[in-house]
């Protein structure tokens, strides 16, 4: 119950602040992405002239746990972000730089008078790393605002103003087709689901914010798939129809060969003189035919005589 009651505390306290019963309050809403130098006004001044009575305070959850940056005008040393926080001439104040843990309430103090700044984040997340993108591979883009309440959780005076898509580089709304499909987590939550194809290469995906039908910031993702490696691709697909095709026909081609009667090279026109069996000399006309090693003649004339002669090397 002492955590119930703390926390209801905490929420009055910011009530009575964005309504102004410690004083005359303004609010102002900035949405931001990371990197982003922000400056934040101090409106409703005492003294105009300079700013030795202005006070800067920073907080996430109440008046409880406040920071104060900016102290007569002047950014405090011990502050952990004094490196990144600077006082104009105006009494405004700038936060370079800005990370998820600069989201918060900034409140400019003069007097009794303070005016008020809610500073939020918007960022995507990827579920590929950029590495690994590839043509026909899946690709979630999730689009968060952080707000004081937390990643997605837009505050009860936003919902119905506040609104987050997903438009193509044209500024376009994508809509939900065959390959882009969308889930809608909240209000300051949408995540895109799309399955890559070769036209998104260096491609930019790009989530908006609109706050009454105005935009007011957006966040881009690069699909940095380059040609080089589409065209390796492309490369080692082809090399391997072409190995296959010449192997196909290297083995066609020794098949062919083992199954075709050997052709033997024949030297014609050769006579010698002979003996017949009644000892009358004849004429035998020859032929030298050479046969390499190992072969053996095939598909014998019947009508012809073979004899064989061995010589020796």
């Amino acid at each position: 119950m002492v955590g119930v009651h703390h926390t209801l505390i905490q929420l009055l306290i910011l009530k009575l602040l964005s309504t102004g019963v410690f004083g005359e309050s303004s609010s102002t809403y900035t949405y931001n992405i990371l990197g982003d130098d922000v400056n934040m006004p101090c409106k409703n001044l005492v003294y105009p002239v300079h700013c030795s009575s202005v006070e800067w305070i920073f907080d996430k959850t109440g008046l409880l746990n406040a920071i104060q940056e900016v102290s007569e005008g002047k950014v405090r040393v011990d502050s952990n972000r004094a490196e990144r926080l600077t006082v104009k001439p105006d009494c405004s104040l700038t936060v370079h730089n800005v990370i998820s843990e600069d989201v918060g309430r900034y409140t400019c103090r003069d007097g009794n008078i303070d005016s008020l700044t809610i500073l939020s984040l918007l960022t995507i997340s990827s579920s590929t790393p950029e590495s690994d993108l590839k043509p026909d591979y899946p690709l979630t883009l999730r689009c968060t605002l952080y707000t004081l309440l937390g990643p997605g959780m837009c505050r009860y005076e936003e919902l119905d103003k506040i609104s987050l898509g997903w438009v193509d580089q044209t500024g376009a709304d994508l809509h939900e087709v065959f390959r882009y499909h969308f889930t809608v987590h909240s209000t300051c939550d949408i995540t895109l689901k799309v399955t890559l194809q070769r036209e998104d290469i260096n491609r930019r995906w790009t989530c908006q914010l609109t706050d009454k039908g105005e935009v007011k910031t957006s966040i881009d993702f690069h699909s940095t798939l380059s040609e080089e490696d589409s065209d390796v691709d492309k490369w080692v697909v082809i090399g391997v129809v072409v190995f296959v095709a010449v192997f196909v026909v290297i083995t066609s081609l020794v098949i062919f060969r083992k199954r075709t009667r050997i052709q033997m090279p024949v030297n014609t026109g050769h006579m010698m003189l002979a003996n017949n069996s009644d000892g009358k000399q004849a004429d035998i006309t020859y032929s030298v035919v050479n046969i390499t090693a190992g072969s053996r003649v095939m598909n014998r004339d019947p009508k012809t005589e073979y004899a064989t002669i061995r010589t020796r090397s």
